[in-house]
């Protein structure tokens, strides 16, 4: 069973230093989004609070138009995606991608970091709800982009500095499209649960717990 998950997993994350070099970033960034909050003045600190009650009012009113929220958090999804994509099939962009997964990271623990202050314990459970269903899919999205923008940079640079023609360039391309079809679907099906199934558990988390 072990070894059928470390091939899938190697499947999916090729590459061991890249994949540690990836999630180093993305906790760097998580990281940062966390302690970032603490460092805020009083009068931020007090618009996240009124940002959070509007939104918990708006989830307890049914105010939330579910398939605006989708098309929204669609968007958002894909367009992030291609762009990283886009980035990872030349040299330079790897440097602006691992910048894009840092602040991905970062937005990710700031928006949860805050929503504990907000919230202390309550807020683990609210962000519990928010994160499990989302922010895992798309976090495994960031890991598979950079990984293999990481990769795909590395067999460009054999090709035009070291003058490798045999490097499986070609092979590696239908992969790389491979992969974008595959966190194109993880992003629908990301937003769609943003869109339609979290708000409705927030909405009974609340009712329970805040």
């Amino acid at each position: 069973m072990n070894k059928k998950i470390n091939n899938g997993l190697a499947i999916i994350l090729p590459n061991k230093r890249i994949n540690l070099f990836a999630i180093f970033i993305l906790i760097l960034g998580i990281i940062s989004g966390s302690i970032f909050l603490i460092v805020l003045k009083d009068n931020d600190k007090n618009m996240i609070v009124e940002q959070f009650n509007t939104f918990i009012k708006n989830v307890n009113e049914n105010n939330i138009n579910n398939s605006y929220a989708f098309r929204n958090a669609l968007y958002e999804n894909y367009i992030f995606i291609i762009l990283v994509w886009l980035l990872g099939s030349s040299i330079i962009g790897i440097i602006v991608n691992i910048f894009l997964v840092y602040f991905k990271g970062f937005i990710y623990g700031f928006s949860l970091s805050s929503c504990y202050w907000v919230f202390k314990y309550k807020g683990l459970i609210l962000g519990f709800i928010y994160a499990f269903p989302t922010i895992i899919i798309n976090l495994i999205v960031v890991l598979i982009l950079l990984v293999y923008s990481i990769l795909f940079t590395s067999y460009l640079w054999k090709v035009i500095f070291a003058k490798d023609r045999n490097t499986g360039i070609k092979r590696f391309l239908k992969k790389y499209l491979f992969v974008l079809l595959i966190c194109l679907i993880l992003g629908l099906v990301s937003s769609f649960l943003e869109a339609y199934l979290v708000p409705s558990m927030i909405k009974l988390v609340i009712k329970l717990f805040i």
